[in-house]
């Protein structure tokens, strides 16, 4: 049964959601440089070890498990007349911009050709660690406006598609423009011209990127009341320890985070196996058409099934589909012919329930934060949100670690005088494995905790029929 919520008045306008939407755009687009490309990028340009690089990505990493969550209680213990979100999200696009052109700078600055040299391996530990943590301070708290722009969870529907669905559009931008370049340096045979490549690219999209995401500290206003009274730290933890709801979404997104290894290998794939690295722009054309039409397929979907059913279904569908695309081009996988219509097959059937997965468990998040609201009469959109940036993070840590520890096992070969190596059969073959059939198992065993999230039908609105009447009061509260 569908989930339909308490009918509340509209507070959210479409200016505030477009530009909400807006500002996600840029975040997406000034990160995807380092998402996408950061282990390529060390490995093959900067030239390091890539036992190194595992090894900061994995600690790094873990950092942000305790560096979200605390990020998050300062957020919820903020008090300021701009409210406790925006002040974070006015401050941080220059200094994250910064840092991202630094990190892009390494290969520039220092031109060592050891993959040990230590003067590489402390740059790269700081720059990536400052590029993490200033990532830390915009992404909590603009998440975390998602559930306190409005009371209305309709309202929150429209702001959370709206960020997910122009980030697509905005976002996909570098992954297009980056591979043809990337093809194009790469043509060109020169070494120093894909450092100066990576360099300019990594200005550009960080200086754009933040420009956009500045918006969301400008234009967008929170409106969900809270207790002026500040929350102890123990407070804000605890909102995990006792949130049921919320521990299950984290059990699920960690066990999927290892499914992201597949995402890191799918640049090698590109770039080693097919020889075409512009060849994931043609793939992922689906995506952008059907994707934007799923958009417009959730009001439908949750008219008639909960968000629990939404996202078992979405990610089961996508195992399927990865699963049948990797034994179907078993014997292709090198084929660019064959490849990309395949390939293009594997991006588009999923696509249909993209916009589930980029909303759905959003939405949930901000439905676990009305949930602790109603048990203790608190709200930490910080905390909670936390883990929702901790959750990519650590998804991104885990397999881009995984990933480059992986390189050396499956037969990949490096070297400091040429960053396009030619790879054996074997490797290619690996390659192709773990690029698509590795995921598929994760998908599945992150489904289970699911099926055990009960904060559906008549309990979700019990819950948000009492916080409407107690938001109603408290607001008269603090009004005298």
């Amino acid at each position: 049964m569908a989930d339909t919520g308490k009918a509340e008045r509209s507070y959210l306008g479409l200016k505030e959601t477009v530009l909400y939407g807006v500002a996600n755009g840029g975040q997406v687009f000034g990160i995807t440089m380092v998402t996408t490309y950061v282990t390529y990028f060390l490995v093959n340009i900067f030239h390091i070890d890539t036992r190194y690089v595992s090894v900061m990505l994995f600690i790094e990493g873990m950092w942000d498990t305790f560096n979200d969550p605390l990020m998050g209680s300062i957020v919820d213990k903020t008090r300021t007349r701009y409210g406790k979100l925006r002040p974070y999200l006015l401050g941080v696009p220059i200094p994250h911009a910064l840092m991202t052109i630094l990190f892009f700078a390494g290969p520039l600055l220092i031109t060592s050709t050891s993959d040990k040299s230590p003067a590489k391996i402390i740059y790269m530990i700081v720059t990536y660690f400052f590029w993490e943590f200033f990532y830390t301070i915009g992404d909590v708290p603009f998440w975390g406006m998602s559930a306190a722009v409005s009371p209305n969870p309709a309202d929150r529907t429209k702001a959370i598609s709206s960020a997910r669905l122009i980030s697509s559009v905005i976002g996909s931008i570098p992954t297009i423009v980056i591979p043809i370049l990337l093809d194009s340096t790469m043509a060109s045979g020169g070494e120093a011209n894909l450092k100066v490549t990576f360099f300019v690219l990594g200005t550009v999209t960080s200086v754009f990127g933040m420009g956009l995401f500045s918006l969301s500290g400008i234009f967008v206003k929170e409106r969900v009341v809270y207790s002026t009274e500040e929350p102890s730290f123990r407070d804000c933890l605890n909102h995990i320890v006792k949130n049921p709801p919320l521990r299950l979404i984290i059990l699920k997104e960690v066990i999927m985070a290892f499914a992201g290894v597949g995402g890191v290998f799918a640049t090698f794939y590109y770039i080693d196996v097919l020889h075409f690295a512009s060849a994931s722009i043609v793939t992922m054309v689906p995506v952008a058409v059907v994707g934007i039409f799923a958009f417009m397929l959730i009001p439908f979907a949750k008219k008639h099934f909960n968000n629990r059913q939404l996202v078992i279904t979405s990610s089961l569908f996508t195992a399927l589909v990865n699963l049948l695309v990797y034994f179907a081009g078993l014997k292709s996988y090198t084929n660019t012919a064959v490849m990309i219509p395949l390939l293009m097959l594997n991006s588009g059937l999923p696509a249909i329930f993209s916009a589930i997965g980029a909303v759905i468990p959003t939405e949930m998040i901000g439905e676990t934060v009305d949930y602790m609201e109603w048990k203790t009469g608190l709200r930490n959109e910080g905390v909670s949100f936390a883990v929702l940036t901790f959750i990519g993070k650590f998804a991104g840590a885990v397999s881009r670690s995984l990933g480059t520890a992986l390189l050396p096992v499956i037969g990949y070969k490096t070297s400091h005088t040429s960053a396009i190596i030619p790879q054996n059969p074997a490797t290619m073959r690996n390659i192709w494995f773990m690029f698509m059939a590795a995921p598929v198992l994760f998908r599945v065993l992150g489904t289970i905790p699911m099926f055990f999230y009960d904060l559906v039908g008549e309990k979700r609105e019990r819950m948000l029929s009492d916080l409407a009447v107690r938001r109603a009061k408290l607001t008269q509260e603090v009004s005298h």
